[in-house]
């Protein structure tokens, strides 16, 4: 249900009236005022996400109305309202901190469509807020990553997050490129400007120029009414084009356009449109190939890729993924049948760290409510887990739990043994550099040898 409320401003009382009965009507709080000095009161009472305001009306007019509210402090969104289809007044407005403005006579529909717009935002803004605190924000208990690889990435987003830098993440599907994306805008100094996500590779090829730039009236056969596209609804904010190397060559031309000139043309308008839009892009794509092989524009790569920030696979940093099964677990709210909080079994933690995780966070989210729904006693254990994590555990487990008939093995060397086998792996997936392999397990060197010499002198002597 929308949850907008809309403060219209207007000194003719029919307009007013017909307005906001057709804005109650589409289910959103609606309050009328007739001159800009009662709306600045009516604002200093009631809080207002929308303020649809006449330009042109006495004493004070709908543009000073924005530049006071902005003064003391009121954060509404304003849609300016005009019977002049003037250029300048549009500058006037948009320069002053207009979300958009609307020519008279204003249709119902059209009004609707903007709020609607809005509503979207304002979700996307708050969704982006949970996300950020969720995985890796700022509050108390926010997670924090222990492997060396993602505090690198850490540090490289703290670092080009507060600039305009032009930002290329990279990386396997499910690492968190999205999540990053979010992170550098609520970080930046955009951070209450709009954060509009596209993925570039689900626009159909013949919509993605009128998604991302706009159209007018009548540009092709369905185009009954102008639309704002993607990039001017992230004005003074950031827009994040996920996979983008899915992106035909011809809209990489517009893209590169876009990038230098810092203006759109909305499809089927012979003007452009000053933009100001931080662009951050993700893929997980080899682009330097697709450069080679001439199927993505080296100059747009080159723009793209000023600050590029590579998110490591969740099997390249195997030190966070126990602290991350329990921060997913508490911030998910992951409770069992009878509502208590989830444990998880030592057993169950240990293949959920040995798997490789080929959809790597995304997948061991997945993996995590599946074992919460089969979970029995408020405990996650091996048997609640699916087939390819339990397979690739037992198949990695060093050794059976009897050396023979009537000889059991303790738990002290279970640990030991499963801990040696994620050494090994570890040296495995590095190539046998032992350094970068105690990197990525978060240990120190000398540790990692520590290691590898004490399960050499036990099993000499076995």
């Amino acid at each position: 249900m929308p949850e907008l409320n809309v403060l219209v401003v207007d000194d003719e009382p029919a307009i007013r009236q017909v307005l906001s009965a057709a804005i109650r009507k589409a289910g959103y709080m609606v309050e009328a005022a007739g001159s800009a000095g009662e709306a600045l009161s009516m604002m200093e009472k009631a809080t207002y996400d929308v303020v649809l305001s006449d330009v042109f009306m006495p004493v004070t007019d709908g543009i000073e109305l924005l530049r006071q509210a902005r003064a003391k402090g009121h954060a509404a969104t304003f849609i300016m309202v005009t019977a002049f289809a003037s250029v300048d007044s549009a500058i006037d407005a948009i320069k002053a901190g207009a979300w958009d403005y609307i020519t008279k006579p204003v249709r119902n529909e059209e009004i609707l469509h903007r709020l609607e717009q809005l509503d979207a935002v304002r979700g996307l803004r708050e969704e982006n807020r949970a996300l950020r605190n969720l995985v890796m924000g700022g509050g108390q208990d926010a997670f924090r990553f222990s492997s060396p690889a993602m505090q690198a990435t850490e540090r490289l987003t703290g670092r080009v997050a507060p600039t305009d830098s032009t930002v290329l993440i990279t990386g396997e599907s499910g690492t968190g490129k999205g999540v990053t994306a979010r992170r550098i805008h609520e970080l930046s100094m955009r951070r209450d400007g709009p954060f509009v996500a596209v993925n570039c590779g689900a626009i159909p090829e013949n919509l993605i120029e009128s998604e991302l730039f706009g159209h007018t009236k009548g540009a092709f056969t369905s185009a009954d009414r102008a639309r704002r596209g993607l990039f001017a609804q992230a004005d003074h904010g950031s827009i994040f084009l996920d996979e983008i190397g899915e992106l035909p060559l011809p809209m990489q031309t517009k893209l590169l356009h876009v990038l230098e000139a810092k203006e759109v043309r909305p499809l089927g308008s012979e003007q452009s449109r000053k933009i100001d839009v931080r662009i951050i892009a993700a893929t997980n794509r080899d682009l330097p190939a697709m450069v080679a092989s001439g199927r993505f524009r080296e100059d747009l790569f080159f723009r793209l890729s000023v600050f590029q920030i590579p998110m490591p696979p969740l099997r390249e940093r195997r030190a966070d993924i126990p602290g991350l099964l329990r921060h997913l677990m508490a911030q998910r709210g992951m409770a069992s049948g009878a509502g208590q909080p989830l444990t998880l079994d030592p057993e169950a933690e240990d293949m959920l760290t040995a798997f490789d995780w080929p959809g790597n966070v995304r997948q061991l989210e997945n993996v995590l409510h599946r074992a919460t729904i089969l979970a029995d006693g408020g405990c996650i254990r091996p048997g609640d887990l699916p087939p390819e994590v339990s397979r690739v555990a037992s198949a990695s487990a060093p050794a059976p739990l009897t050396e023979g008939p009537g000889q059991e093995v303790g738990l002290r060397e279970r640990v030991r043994r499963f801990e040696i086998s994620l050494i090994q792996r570890a040296i495995d997936d590095a190539g046998g550099d032992r350094r970068l392999a105690a990197q990525r397990l978060g240990i120190g060197l000398s540790s990692l040898y520590r290691k590898l010499e004490e399960f050499q002198t036990v099993s000499a002597g076995q």
